[in-house]
This record gives structure tokens, sequence and C-alpha cells, in this order.
């Protein structure tokens, strides 16, 4: 009988659906492992097994209790059962990166290195693993009180605004920029003995320096160079090839606030560039995609420099900027990109360190400015030339608080075109938003 190519998504969150479709274009059957629910606040953003059936996903397995052990055991029973060959293993979530390279591991597969599986996850460890590489990062401790916090401060030299944050942590969730002491108690109380965006208890937090600059997110995509490929720009890469996909700026008001997105030319920032391949090697990604978040600061000749590392994600990029960017970047697909790096092919383009975007992208935060319950809340995109996609988070009968982070924005808006069509619409876009509370 013949056998089927099938891959493994687990927990397919971000960007779920171009994968399945990209796995389908190259004829792979899909299996969906969903992971064990983390917190609420990240549920409606994850997909039903029945939205991922009509989707086109072949069968939807359930992680219990975490226990990857008995996962391992369900895949290779299915394969047996199906006549099915897992050819690669692809985290869909922050959650999944240590689950994925376990589960591949185990089935045999290209994985990430399992010695710096846990540099992957936790930022201390992370940072360790990068200061370890020679390369800038924020002073950083780990601390369980503010007594201990306190010390830190004073023994690292810092001053306040600090950092502190879930060690293993996603995104900007459970991540508080501290004005004094007063508040880096509080941050204190909100993360110690609570569960984690990634659903495990925290009796720590990470302490980290306020680092000043731009941010920016670099994304990468890591392939094993063929016998005929050298990876020209490093001879100590251990046959990985980095190939940087899409760059982005992000804007911030005088609150730290996110308000906007914007995707760059990689060419006009070599340095960063360079650092964020560095950042991706340091931490062991030799499969799959690298999310790197950095911040730099403007110098006088023009140019972003001394580029530090706020964190790093061995996954997908959230807020669709790999959607967005095969939308910018001609003749890219992410997707089949992704799918052929964990399953251990080549780069599919040749010889070129990055990508170069042709259309400018804007990923627009419509923030909540007051807390209460949500009583109108409306903005027009119908007369956007430039218009891509939306996503209302929040709905009118919502209990709210004042955005502080990411996912307590009430949607996004993405537009895409020529920046002059871009800024227009971007002005019309805001001046219809509405968004009141009582």
């Amino acid at each position: 009988m013949n056998t089927t190519k099938a891959l493994v998504l687990v927990d397919p969150v971000t960007d779920w659906k171009p994968v399945v479709d990209a796995a389908h274009d190259q004829n792979y059957t899909v299996i969906a492992l969903q992971l064990p629910p983390v917190s609420p606040k990240f549920s409606k953003f994850v997909p039903s097994s029945n939205t991922l059936i009509d989707a086109g996903v072949s069968q939807t397995l359930l992680m219990e209790q975490r226990d990857i052990f008995s996962s391992l055991q369900n895949l290779q029973i299915l394969s047996l059962e199906r006549d099915l060959v897992i050819v690669g293993v692809i985290p869909l979530s922050e959650v999944a990166v240590e689950v994925s390279d376990i589960l591949s591991a185990g089935l045999g597969l290209p994985h990430n290195p399992l010695d710096l599986m846990t540099a992957r996850r936790d930022k201390g460890l992370m940072k360790g693993a990068v200061l370890s590489a020679g390369l800038r990062v924020a002073k950083h401790a780990r601390v369980d009180t503010i007594e201990h916090l306190c010390m830190a401060v004073r023994q690292m030299s810092l001053s306040y605004p600090v950092v502190v944050k879930t060690p293993s942590g996603m995104s900007t969730s459970d991540v508080y920029i501290c004005a004094d002491e007063n508040e880096s108690s509080s941050a204190l109380d909100c993360i110690i003995g609570n569960i984690g965006p990634d659903g495990r208890s925290v009796s720590h937090v990470l302490l980290e320096e306020f680092i000043a600059g731009t941010e920016f997110a670099l994304n990468l995509m890591a392939f094993q160079s063929n016998s005929e490929e050298v990876d020209i720009h490093d001879s100590t890469s251990n046959h990985t090839r980095f190939l940087l996909t899409d760059m982005w700026k992000y804007n911030k008001n005088e609150r730290a606030r996110y308000e906007s997105a914007e995707i760059c030319n990689p060419g006009d920032y070599p340095e960063l560039v360079a650092y964020a391949i560095d950042v991706a090697r340091a931490v062991g990604i030799r499969y799959g995609a690298a999310h790197v978040e950095l911040k730099s600061i403007f110098g006088e000749d023009g140019l972003y420099k001394n580029p530090t590392m706020i964190e790093v994600g061995a996954r997908l990029s959230g807020g669709r900027k790999s959607i967005l960017a095969k939308e910018a970047i001609p003749n890219w697909n992410p997707f089949i990109a992704l799918i052929q790096s964990h399953c251990g092919g080549p780069c599919p383009v040749s010889f070129v360190r990055h990508l170069t975007p042709k259309k400018f992208v804007r990923h627009i935060f419509l923030p909540v400015e007051k807390p209460g319950r949500i009583t109108k809340f409306e903005f027009s995109d119908s007369c956007l030339g430039t218009y891509h996609s939306s996503a209302r988070i929040l709905q009118v009968g919502d209990i709210v608080r004042e955005t502080t982070d990411i996912l307590s924005h009430a949607g996004f808006v993405w537009l895409v075109g020529a920046k002059d069509e871009v800024d227009r619409d971007t002005k019309k876009l805001l001046s219809s938003y509405i968004l009141t509370t009582e």
C-alpha cells in the first residue's frame, strides 16, 4: 500500500490556515496537535477542532495535560493505522516551540538542538545564550520578591524605568514597564503565584534593564545548505543558512503604546540584520522560523546601530506579518518555505541574505483609551483603496481595560500599497475610528 507524507502542526494558531493551504499545495496530509487551553484571553485566537477539519486538516489530536509522550505515541499509532509518513513537525504558537522540537526528536525528524530548547523559550536563559555568543543583551536577573528585585536593581546599577516580565511568556503579555518600586511590586503581585501566558505556574519574574531606542521585528527562516550551496555570509554557520524574509519597525506613542508597525527594506539596516542572524544562531535555531525583536538607536549618521535583543521566538511572527510579507514581496511564499525548512529542505531563494519588499505595508493598532463597558465600536474601511484585512478583537458590551499590550487593543487593520496611498488611508481610518465606554 502506498504511504502518504504528512505534516504535524502543533498548536495551530498563528497563520494556521495559509500553512494548511501550502501543505495541500505540496500534497501533504495535515495533522493538527492542539495543546491544552492557556490563558482565557488567548482562547479567541484558537480555532476549534471542527474549524480545522473544515479547513482541510485530516486529523486533530488533543494533548492532555502537556503529556508529550502520549502525543508522540498517538502520532506513531496514527501513522501506522493510516499508512502515513510524518516528515515534519511545525510549531504555530509560542507554547508549541518546545513541544515541536521534542516530538520531532522522538520521530527522528529534523529539529533544533534540545540542549538550547529552554533558551528558545525562557527569556532569561535566552539572554544568557545570546550573551555567551558575544552579543549585546539587556542586564537582567531572576527575582521572586520586591526585596530581591530592589537588591538586583542596585547590584546591576539600574535606574527606573525597569522591565518586569514572566520568564516564559509570549508577545507583550505579562510584560510591565515599571517607573518605580511601587509599580515593580505591583507587577510582581500580578505575575508570581499565578498562571503565566503559557499555562504554567510562575514562581519568579525576570527583571530587565529598560532599553531605549526604536523597536524592530526581524523575521528569518533557517535552512540546511545542500552540497552545492555554501553559506556565503558565514563559514561557521554549521551548514545553516539564514534568510531575512521581512522586517518591521514599530511606532509607539509617548506612553510606550503601540500605534503601528511598518514593513522595512532590510538592505537599509545591515547591522540589525547581521545581529538578528547571530541571535537566531545563538539560541540554536537550525530549522523553521525565527522572530527576533530588538531595539536600536538612530545615529547621527542616519543609521540604526547598537541593536539589543528584546527576545527571539523560534516560530512565525504574529500580527499577520507573514501573510502581509507574501503580499509585499514578489514570488515569495513564506508558508511553503516554512514547510521546506522544517522538513530539512534547502532555501528556495539562491544567494541572497534578505528579501526586498516592493509594496509598503502598515499594521495599525486600534487602542482602548478608557476602561469600562464598550457602548460603541466602529471604523470605516470601505473607502480605503489599500485595505487588506482587519480584525475586531472586542465588541459592544465587552468590559475592557485601557490598552497596555498588543492583545488588549480593540482591533487591527492592515493596509498594503504605495506608501503615499497607505499614509492617506491611515488618516482616513483613524479619523473614522470610534470606541466609547461607560
